[in-house]
């Protein structure tokens, strides 16, 4: 019995302490929103057309999951360069 609820009152112990350091580790990170949003739109695209071939449960996750993996890859191939590259400034008028 004592097992049983000291188990339920260190749950939320862990949880807020592994809140915080997501939330002290969240500032390091270089996150784009390309990062984010080019592979959860493909996601979303896949799901849709997922869902009007086999309106399934399965459909759908399986229609999230390669629609997910096919826009990552899009991003790592084609767009990463452009977002994380430096932009060097244009040549400058008189030289």
């Amino acid at each position: 019995m004592i097992g049983q609820t000291g188990g339920q009152g260190q749950g939320w112990c862990r949880r807020w302490l592994a809140m915080m350091l997501v939330l002290l580790i969240l500032p390091g990170c270089t996150v784009h929103a390309a990062q984010v949003l080019i592979p959860l739109a493909y996601g979303l695209t896949g799901l849709c057309i997922a869902l009007l071939v086999s309106p399934t449960p399965l459909a759908a996750a399986v229609g999230l999951v390669v629609g997910s993996l096919l826009g990552a890859a899009v991003y790592n191939n084609s767009l990463k360069r452009h977002f994380l590259e430096p932009r060097s400034p244009g040549p400058t008028p008189g030289k």
